[in-house]
């Protein structure tokens, strides 16, 4: 075979060759391309809902731990403003206060009074308060006094000292103390 007839098959071969590969490009590799480019759409579409998702849980996470501490706030309220009257409570949390506070217990009557009833915004929300008043009568020296008001000052239960009125006793002896003491709940 002449050079010229060499270089044209040399040439035509180098043509087929590449229409060939154009070919395999086009029936192989651009489909497959465009099934990646499509499974990286879907890749990129699902990491952004994973993400939307993943805020919204830590959001239901943060509601939870919210509700969790007004439970606990609910609770503390509950015990520091209980749901009914409960004198026997409130009795037996004054008497602790008075023994703890090494003074002699004279006398101790309850009586209710009236229900404080707020024109709350949002009803429900607000309970009306009842309370009662507890009429001490005890005897003790000054420092018993101040050791006694302030356990009832911190007690669990809210009380607050209505008045109090001091009896002489002798000069250095005790002295008889009669206290009034509210003490609240809600309804």
């Amino acid at each position: 075979m002449k050079p010229a007839a060499q270089r044209l098959l040399g040439i035509l071969t180098s043509f087929l060759l590449f229409v060939a590969t154009l070919v395999i490009y086009s029936s192989l590799l651009l489909p497959e391309y465009q099934d990646i480019q499509e499974l990286r759409g879907t890749l990129k579409s699902t990491k952004a809902v994973f993400n939307q998702e993943e805020v919204a849980v830590a959001g239901v996470e943060g509601l939870l731990e919210r509700y969790d501490s007004i439970s606990e706030i609910r609770k503390t309220v509950d015990l520091r403003l209980p749901g009914e009257e409960n004198q026997a409570s409130a009795i037996n949390q004054i008497r602790g206060a008075v023994i703890s506070s090494d003074m002699l217990l004279n006398s101790l009557s309850v009586r209710p009074l009236a229900i404080e009833v707020s024109e709350s915004p949002s009803p429900g929300v607000v309970r009306p308060i009842g309370s009662m008043r507890v009429l001490v009568d005890i005897t003790g020296d000054y420092q018993s006094l101040k050791t006694f008001l302030e356990s009832i000052e911190t007690n669990v239960r809210f009380m607050e000292v209505h008045s109090l009125r001091l009896q002489e006793g002798s000069t250095s002896g005790p002295y008889n103390y009669q206290l009034e003491i509210d003490t609240f709940y809600q309804f």
